[in-house]
């Protein structure tokens, strides 16, 4: 993936182009009423041309090795989830840019670049670098839901699976849509594209009205909403479901769109009272 921020519609789940939250892409303008035959060829190299730089730039993203090390932002990394299978990468450790200090003591403070927003979790949960992104495909390779300035939570949660963890959660870019139409696209979105097995059926999925909420540390009106998953198919690091949770609030002109998602019903699934102290950090910086 070229875009480290890929979006996809949230009512529709078609790609868009990177415009804020929910907004679709801009029809492509007509084409000139006339062409000479000229204009048509060297419009064609043109395409061939785009589509081998393309090529050549997925290419090299895809071959490009983890760094255990690294001075510079790394490349854009990619983890996926669907109810039936997990996979995550590798990524370098947290780099100066990502830091901020917590509201909590003895808690982490993590910081989103893109979002200007940041938040607080545990010590114990691995925070991302700034270029990984976390989300769900389609299981053809397309990201169809992700976040970043993510975290995540119990990293390698089942001994065999390596890429197994129990939650996620960071911000999903919103532009300026309404937040209470944004926290409730946002926590679909997510649910829908985890509830995805292999073979194309689907999970169920319950969601639950929106609601007030307070967040940096009580100072910000917000909406939150949830989502819950009832897997069908076996996995490697099963849980009984999972419950995804958003929240959404206005930041000047821009909706800040937090989401997290947690394993239920398993041994190590996250306190519900520390998930609510997640949410009473988040805060825009």
């Amino acid at each position: 993936m070229s875009d480290p921020y890929y979006q996809v519609d949230p009512l529709t789940g078609r790609p868009v182009a990177y415009q804020g939250f929910g907004m679709y892409e801009p029809p492509p303008p007509p084409p000139p009423p006339r062409k000479t035959p000229l204009y048509v060829f060297l419009a064609l190299l043109l395409v061939v041309a785009l589509g081998v730089v393309f090529m050549v730039i997925k290419m090299s993203a895809d071959d490009a090795e983890p760094l255990a090390t690294t001075a510079q932002t790394p490349p854009p990394t990619t983890s996926s989830r669907s109810a039936t299978t997990r996979s995550t990468t590798t990524t370098s450790p947290m780099p100066a840019s990502a830091r901020i200090a917590p509201t909590i003591p003895g808690w982490q403070g993590v910081l989103s670049p893109k979002e200007k927003a940041a938040y607080d979790v545990p010590r114990d949960w691995k925070v991302e670098t700034p270029g990984t992104v976390v989300g769900f495909d389609d299981h053809k390779g397309t990201l169809v839901a992700v976040m970043h300035g993510a975290t995540t939570y119990v990293p390698q949660a089942c001994p065999d699976s390596r890429s197994s963890y129990r939650g996620h959660a960071g911000f999903v870019t919103a532009g300026a849509t309404d937040p209470e139409r944004a926290a409730v696209n946002g926590v679909r979105l997510f649910a829908d594209a985890a509830a995805l097995n292999k073979d194309d059926t689907r999970a169920p999925v319950t969601s639950t009205a929106p609601k007030p909420v307070k967040v940096a540390n009580g100072t910000i009106d917000a909406i939150t909403a949830t989502a819950t998953v009832t897997p069908t198919h076996p996995s490697e690091c099963p849980s009984p479901t999972i419950l995804f949770t958003s929240v959404a609030f206005k930041h000047g002109t821009t909706t800040i769109l937090f989401l997290m998602y947690q394993d239920q019903g398993v041994p190590d699934t996250l306190p519900q009272p520390i998930a609510d102290q997640i949410i009473t950090t988040i805060r825009p910086v």
